[in-house]
């Protein structure tokens, strides 16, 4: 089978002993054969002692023996291997410290208390989530346990396969443990002699689990001969489920990486060239598709925003909305971010915010009670912020997205399709809902619908806990009364095959948020690439921020292989944007 028979070539002695020849270098090898090399092998230490030690009529190695010789006695050959495992064994036990650490902090809280007095549930709680902690952590780091064996030398603990008997001990409650060592010096605290086998940590839980459910098993007794600690079954499911979570978070977690790489420059391109065209075709310079150099040789006021917002990120590396003012008040006042002399678009309620903030207004302050579209332009990095590597979704991303809206437009509506463009955007980049756009667009919507749609309960124990999670949400979410009361404005988005079959004009023509963000999915569901969603985008009745919304999200679906190389390329001041892009895709996605 390919595997390599090795005979050793013994030397005896006047007393009869036989020693395997073993040579440091060719010359020593040499030097008994009048200088001719006879027939050797290259072998690793380890592997020469291990046949040496097992050899039935090996004594020993003799090392170099044509000259300064050294014989090493098989006795001594034992000897260093049974340390060499031990150091192995305790290499592989150093893992599970923080194990031995979590149950010895739980022991030292029971101590502060008065003899007999029970630790308060809190206390107790904490210390066994440390405990849980330690073996996550073990996990992580591959470790072992020593496990508690019944002797090979009793003829119950033989097994015909070479498997061997796990040894269980009965607590005086009755419990039936399996015995786990974080260390050999804990074994050694039992006078009696304790066989044990080292096990990786995730296999002595699976082994629990296994033998409870052919047989009596109630968990796992950690150092049972000094400070010990019960691990019941229930944690060790819990111990088992969450690794298994934590794997496949891990898996997420590098789909999400290969998935975001290079996200940056893609989504602001992506953003920049729509908010180009857009200005063209306000200009009447667009010309025919696929449009001259000329279409995007603009930056409207909300692309100029836009890049303060993602300055802001970088430089401040945290989400800073009072720093995201103050660049606001330098792209007005100093023409910051703005490509130079060109003037730039008016946008009533970025102007309106930004004096507001010169009055004084906080973040949460400076908006005004408007629904207009403007502020999609600017939900870029908020977006892009839910498509994070280990990130989780929660109520707390709902409140930034509203806080995000609320610098310019401090409006339920507003709120609502602030969060529904995000959550869009996020499916698209993350693929969540479905393989086709309609499939994740659609799971967007239903997404952010079940946040805030109110259900009729069918009895009182079912109105008591409806509201028990609505005083929850009002906690998390701010103004969620008022977004709940603006519902009807997510209504059309929950059924996208109507959507798509309308005509658009009967879609076209308004420039409220709800009105252009209906407008671009319908675009986006009624074409087949970017540039077709981008030339229908231009094509329909629609605002200056419609090809922004529409190319954000067609990029973020079909990626920046599908924007015309042209279109990126003839970008004006597309360097300014590709530093910045770079920066925060270090900064908060790789």
């Amino acid at each position: 089978d390919g595997q390599q028979q090795i005979n050793l070539k013994f030397l005896k002695t006047e007393e009869g002993k036989s020693y395997a020849a073993a040579f440091t270098n060719v010359e020593e090898q040499k030097a008994g054969n009048e200088g001719q090399q006879s027939s050797a092998v290259l072998l690793p230490v380890a592997e020469l002692l291990q046949i040496a030690a097992n050899h039935p009529h090996s004594d020993g190695v003799v090392i170099n023996p044509f000259s300064n010789s050294f014989i090493l006695l098989k006795e001594a050959i034992v000897a260093l291997q049974n340390k060499m495992r031990t150091q192995n064994v305790e290499e592989r036990l150093k893992g599970s410290a923080g194990i031995f650490q979590a149950v010895a902090a739980y022991h030292e809280e029971q101590k502060k208390l008065p003899e007999g007095e029970a630790m308060p549930e809190d206390k107790k709680r904490a210390g066994i989530e440390r405990v849980l902690q330690g073996f996550l952590q073990a996990m992580e780091l591959n470790a072992q346990l020593l496990v508690a064996i019944v002797s090979t030398e009793k003829k119950e603990g033989e097994i015909a396969d070479g498997q061997v008997l796990l040894n269980h001990l009965t607590t005086q409650d009755g419990r039936d443990a399996i015995a786990v060592f974080t260390s050999g010096e804990q074994i050694e605290k039992n006078p009696a002699e304790t066989a044990a086998i080292a096990m990786p940590v995730q296999d002595v839980l699976k082994a629990a689990i296994h033998i409870s459910e052919s047989g009596k098993m109630d968990g796992l007794i950690i150092n049972p001969w000094s400070q010990s600690f019960f691990l019941s079954l229930d944690m060790v499911k819990w111990l088992l489920d969450a690794k298994m979570r934590g794997e496949e978070r891990a898996k997420e977690n590098e789909e999400k990486r290969a998935m975001t790489q290079g996200l940056s420059e893609t989504m602001l391109y992506s953003a920049l060239i729509g908010g180009s065209l857009g200005i063209a075709k306000e200009k009447d310079a667009l010309g025919e598709a696929p449009y001259g150099e000329q279409a995007f040789s603009y930056r409207p006021a909300m692309g100029s925003v836009l890049l303060a917002e993602f300055h802001s990120l970088n430089t401040e590396r945290k989400l800073s909305f009072p720093d995201m003012q103050e660049k606001f008040y330098d792209w007005k006042s100093k023409g910051m971010y703005a490509l130079e002399g060109q003037e730039q678009d008016a946008v009533e309620t970025m102007d309106a915010s930004i004096m507001r903030f010169a009055t004084g207004k906080g973040p949460k302050d400076s908006g005004v009670d408007a629904e207009d579209d403007s502020f999609l332009s600017r939900m870029l990095p908020f977006a892009m912020m839910l498509c994070r590597r280990l990130h989780q979704f929660s109520d707390m991303d709902r409140a930034m997205l509203h806080d995000a809206v609320r610098l310019t437009n401090n409006n339920p509506k507003a709120m609502l399709m602030g969060e529904l463009y995000a959550t869009m955007l996020r499916n698209l980049v993350l693929h969540l809902g479905g393989e086709s756009l309609e499939e994740q667009l659609q799971a967007a919507a239903n997404y952010v619908a079940l946040f805030y749609e109110e259900e009729e309960a069918e009895n009182e124990e079912e109105k008591r806990l409806n509201e028990e999670a609505k005083e929850q949400h009002r906690e998390d979410v701010k103004d969620y009364d008022a977004l709940v009361a603006s519902f009807e404005i997510l209504k059309p988005f929950l059924d996208l095959k109507s959507l798509e079959g309308k005509k658009a004009e009967e879609l076209s023509g308004k420039e409220s948020c709800e009105a252009t963000l209906l407008l671009a999915t319908w675009v986006l569901l009624n074409s087949k690439s970017y540039q077709e969603a981008m030339e229908f985008a231009l094509s329909v009745k629609g605002s200056k921020n419609l090809p922004v919304v529409v190319s954000t999200l067609a990029a973020a679906y079909y990626g920046l292989s599908q924007i015309p190389k042209d279109w990126v390329n003839a970008l004006a001041g597309k360097e300014e944007v590709r530093e910045i892009a770079i920066e925060w895709q270090m900064r908060w996605l790789d």
